[in-house]
């Protein structure tokens, strides 16, 4: 009797990782929501947003390499779609917070409101910065823009942010 050996390749990280998009849903589509609610400043169109933002994963699955670069990737195709919304629709300093389920947001939220009120890209980096935290250089590259340029944006952003909570009596 012949022994057959065969030799068994072992799996790199990358053909481990498949990305899947309901797992994917399940566990980012909060972080997906909420960057798109704070660049858009509305729920509908932050659900826009998400639902865009998957189905474009839906597309590209075979694009992502692991889960580090999976949630990279959702929050560049979160930049992109809500940039192509604001192109689409041409409502860039436009901050709509009527609506009534909005996340966390209320008369009394004074911090959300003054960072909701604040430029696009200044947005941007204080929610990747404080809430995700990602570091300055994590969010020059995921944000295609110098580290100089996002430690500016930031650097504005909390000045903004102090002249305008300045008084605010705040509960921490």
């Amino acid at each position: 009797m012949l022994a057959f050996l065969f030799a068994i390749a072992t799996p790199t990280d990358e053909e481990i990782f498949k990305a899947d998009a309901e797992r994917a849903f399940r566990a980012y589509s909060k972080m997906v929501y909420k960057h798109a609610f704070l660049r858009t400043g509305n729920v509908s169109d932050a659900e826009d947003i998400l639902s865009e933002v998957f189905v474009r994963l839906v597309k590209n699955t075979e694009k992502i390499k692991n889960e580090v670069h999976l949630k990279a990737w959702l929050i560049r195709a979160t930049i992109n779609c809500s940039n192509t919304y604001y192109k689409r629709s041409k409502r860039i300093n436009q901050v709509r917070l009527t609506d009534v389920d909005a996340p966390e947001v209320n008369s009394e939220n004074s911090v959300l409101s003054a960072v909701l009120a604040l430029p696009i890209h200044q947005k941007t980096v204080v929610y990747m910065y404080y809430y995700e935290g990602y570091s300055v250089e994590e969010i020059a590259n995921l944000c295609g823009v110098a580290r100089g340029t996002v430690k500016s944006r930031l650097a504005r952003a909390r000045e903004t942010l102090k002249s305008t909570l300045e008084g605010v009596d705040l509960d921490v």
